[in-house]
């Protein structure tokens, strides 16, 4: 069978769509509901930056480890929840530009601090998430094990009894 091609593929360009309409809601809701700006720290858009790198990485890791999950579906849940969403969340632009304008406004310190406190912070948050996805994917991995080992158990016995009954 040949692989297709993601560019000839119109759910994968509907669920990025859908991701990225409510990633940029929530992008949204979280400026209006977060004070703006404080001290040159723009707490909105750094909520927002540091939510989709823990959700995306996190994701991330949990899929690539999901073997019990379908490909197509890790493929469409990846491009609408991780690509769509989380890129509809984060926002680089606007990071840039809010550090560029305290930069220029007079708050050098400020904007530079900000813009170190949100990659590194970035960094951190992603790397919980791969390690919350890592204990969550193992955690699904020991129960899928556990329930194949009881339905194996399960079996042997219910065939011990049948032969049993035949002798």
């Amino acid at each position: 069978m040949a692989k297709r091609s993601p560019l000839a593929d119109p759910q994968l360009y509907l669920v990025v769509f859908v991701g990225g309409a409510i990633g940029t809601c929530v992008r949204y809701l979280l400026g209006l509901a977060i004070p703006q700006q404080a001290a040159g720290f723009h707490f909105g858009t750094l909520a927002a930056n540091l939510l989709a790198c823990f959700v995306y990485a996190g994701l991330s890791a949990y899929l690539a480890q999901a073997d019990w999950i379908r490909p197509r579906d890790r493929e469409l849940v990846n491009r609408g929840a991780g690509m769509g969403v989380c890129g509809g969340l984060s926002t680089m632009s606007t990071l840039a530009l809010e550090g560029f304008t305290g930069i220029l406004g007079g708050q050098a310190w400020q904007a530079v601090l900000y813009l170190l406190a949100s990659v590194v912070f970035g960094l951190l948050v992603a790397f919980a998430g791969v390690w919350c996805a890592d204990r969550l994917a193992t955690g699904h991995r020991a129960e899928r094990t556990a329930a194949a080992g009881q339905t194996a158990r399960s079996g042997d016995s219910a065939n011990s009894a049948e032969q049993e009954a035949r002798q």
